[in-house]
């Protein structure tokens, strides 16, 4: 065992790889590039990289075109989740699966909703990225249940079954499946910010990120509910909202019940969203005078309108988000973050592949296509 605050071979080693695998991942220019290009030729030009290829030739058989590309790219993201977790040692091994556990929870959110909504089984085996502990074939045999029973029963084994067990009780049941979702990251999270391996380099750093992950997410739930034709009570929010954030819950039902410009003005200003969001839209509109205020009230226009953030904005924060987890990871360069980075990063580089093949599937122009991509 290592002594306390030296860092083991195999750590230094897992993170040079981390590294040099984020370098590998693909640039501004190529997706440039790619988005002068056709489907067929995304098709072959992804079927030449080292990324992508093995996938494209393993596919191509039983798929074609835009979906040919999603598949390969998710069948991608999931084998270099696997290599990351195989790669990782010890303490960061741990981290990993604790992370990844987030894809299980998509991936069986998104089963189980098709089968409460009969979902053709295609349509949801194409939203599935098996880079979790629920791995291709366990996917595979849930998608041919027939019944939620059988899903839960077939999931006795996952670390999470015990809050399907509580809360899946009545299958259908009106708002059951935000209920669960809710609770299920709420224990995911739970875990990710629990008490840290022992002498885990950059993982107060990695909290910091996730905390801020939870502040956003938790606005979006918020606004959802705000949106919704019928108001909810308090007891509604509380369940809807995931603990860990910076921002504390009763702010949040506090804002929920605001319905003047300046009240609304002033508490969103106390939250840690409102510095980073100025940031992103000052870099989205080149507009270097946009305020901490001025985000503020953009953020009330779209809330007095009951209407969702505007979609290039939350793409913007995640940009901003993006850059500070790597600039903390070259700060930290033996720890926990030049993992998260690479993950996250991957992530990113394949949804932008999905949102370019959709894109084009559909004949939208490549500005408009542009703006879902995160770099």
């Amino acid at each position: 065992m290592p002594l306390p605050g030296v860092i083991s071979p195999s750590c230094i080693y897992a993170c040079t790889r981390f590294r040099v695998r984020r370098t590998a991942l693909l640039p501004r220019e190529e997706y440039l590039r790619i988005m002068q290009m056709s489907i067929p030729e995304i098709v072959t030009y992804l079927g030449r990289s080292e990324e992508y290829g093995q996938e494209i030739d393993d596919l191509m058989h039983d798929f074609a075109g835009a979906q040919l590309v999603e598949e390969a790219v998710n069948h991608s993201l999931a084998r270099a989740f696997r290599q990351a977790l195989a790669i990782a040692p010890g303490g960061l091994h741990t981290l990993t699966g604790e992370y990844l556990a987030r894809w299980d929870i998509a991936n069986v959110m998104a089963v189980l909703r098709g089968t409460l909504h009969n979902v053709p089984r295609q349509q949801v085996r194409d939203l599935l990225i098996p880079a979790g502990e629920v791995d291709s074939a366990l996917l595979d045999h849930l998608l041919d249940l027939k019944s939620c029973d059988e899903i839960l029963e077939a999931l006795l084994d996952w670390r999470f079954h015990p809050v399907l067990a509580e809360y899946y009780r009545v299958c259908g049941e009106q708002g059951i499946s935000a209920r669960i979702e809710g609770e299920l990251y709420r224990q995911y999270y739970a875990g990710l910010l629990g008490p840290a391996p022992s002498g885990c380099s950059g993982c107060p750093e990695m909290a910091a990120y996730l905390r801020f992950e939870i502040d956003i997410a938790n606005m979006k739930n918020l606004i959802r509910l705000h949106c919704a034709e019928e108001a909810c009570d308090l007891t509604v929010i509380d369940r809807t909202m995931i603990p860990g954030g910076y921002i504390p819950i009763s702010l949040f039902q506090r804002l929920y019940g605001i319905e003047t410009e300046g009240e609304f003005v002033n508490l969103f200003l106390k939250t840690d969203i409102v510095p980073v969001l100025a940031r992103a839209v000052r870099e989205l509109r080149q507009d270097p005078d946009f305020s901490s205020i001025d985000a503020a009230e953009l953020v009330w226009r779209r809330w007095h309108q009951r209407r969702r953030p505007v979609h290039e904005v939350e793409m913007a924060v995640t940009r901003i988000r993006l850059h500070q987890l790597e600039a903390l990871s070259r700060r930290h360069p033996f720890s926990v973050l030049p993992l998260l980075a690479y993950l996250e990063r991957k992530k990113y580089e394949v949804f932008n592949l999905r949102a370019i093949a959709r894109g084009k599937a559909f004949g939208l122009p490549s500005e408009r296509i542009w703006q879902y991509i995160v770099l």
